[in-house]
C-alpha cells in the first residue's frame, strides 16, 4: 500500500509540474494548456459552440482571472517546481468552479476533453484520468517512468527555461530558436505519449479516446498568450 501511494504521489507531482510548466510558457507566449487560456481562444470557442453572451461572459472574467493569475505568479517568483505545480492545481480548480456558472455542463465536458489534448503527458497527472483509465501498480510506474524522463528532457531542449535564447526580438527572445525548440518538444511529446499507449490496455485506450473526445487541432492553439491576440480570425 505504501508502494501504490508513493507511485501515485511521484506520478502527480511530476506530471503537475510539466501542467504548470506548460501553462506557464502559454503567459509568456506560447500556447496555454489550462482551461483559462483554452476557453479565450476563438478556435476553442467556435468547437465548444458559445453563444456571444457566453463569449463576452468568459472575456470579462478572463481579464480579472489574468490579472489575478500575473499577481500569484510575481508572489511565487522563488517557489520550488513542486509548489508552482501544486499552485497550477489550484489555479485550474478555480478557472473550472468559475466557468461552470458560464459555461453548460457539456461544454466543460468538451473543454476538458481540449484540456487533455493540449496537455500531452501532463494529462497523466489529473487524478480523475488516472482513477477513470484503472491503472495497476505496474502501469503507474512505467508511466511515472516516461514522465519523468520526458520532464528532464523538456527542460534540456529549453536549458532549464523559457526557450528563447538572448539578445533577438523583442523581450530579448529569439523567435527561431522558440520555434526550434517548440518542434522539438512536439515531437518529444509523441514519443513520450506513444509509449504511454503502448502501457495501457484496449480497453484503457478506448477509455482514454472517451476522455480526449474528437481531435482538436492543436496548432491553433499557437496564439501567443492568453486569447488571441496577435492571431487573424480563422476562416468558417
Amino acid at each position: 500500500m505504501r508502494a501504490f501511494r508513493f507511485v501515485m504521489a511521484g506520478l502527480l507531482v511530476a506530471g503537475l509540474v510539466v501542467m504548470a510548466e506548460a501553462q506557464q510558457r502559454g503567459n509568456r507566449g506560447g500556447f496555454g494548456t489550462g482551461p483559462a487560456q483554452l476557453v479565450l481562444n476563438e478556435d476553442v470557442q467556435k468547437d465548444l459552440k458559445l453563444t456571444e453572451e457566453q463569449v463576452e461572459k468568459v472575456k470579462t472574467w478572463g481579464k480579472e482571472y489574468q490579472a489575478k493569475q500575473t499577481e500569484d505568479r510575481k508572489s511565487r517568483k522563488d517557489s520550488t517546481p513542486e509548489e508552482r505545480a501544486e499552485k497550477t492545481a489550484e489555479s485550474r480548480k478555480t478557472a473550472y468552479k468559475d466557468l461552470a456558472g458560464v459555461l453548460k455542463p457539456e461544454q466543460i465536458d468538451r473543454l476538458k476533453q481540449i484540456e487533455r489534448q493540449a496537455s500531452g503527458v501532463a494529462a497523466f497527472s489529473d487524478a480523475d484520468t488516472l482513477v477513470a483509465l484503472k491503472l495497476d501498480d505496474s502501469q503507474k510506474t512505467k508511466i511515472k517512468g516516461i514522465v519523468d524522463e520526458y520532464q528532464k528532457e523538456a527542460r534540456e531542449i529549453t536549458g532549464g527555461g523559457g526557450g528563447g535564447g538572448k539578445g533577438k526580438g523583442k523581450g530579448n527572445f529569439d523567435k527561431e530558436k522558440m520555434a526550434e525548440n517548440q518542434a522539438k518538444r512536439e515531437k518529444l511529446t509523441k514519443s513520450a505519449l506513444a509509449d504511454i499507449d503502448e502501457a495501457l490496455t484496449a480497453d484503457q485506450r478506448k477509455t482514454w479516446k472517451d476522455l480526449t473526445g474528437e481531435t482538436f487541432d492543436r496548432s491553433k492553439l499557437n496564439t501567443g498568450g492568453f486569447g488571441n491576440r496577435g492571431k487573424a480570425k480563422a476562416k468558417d
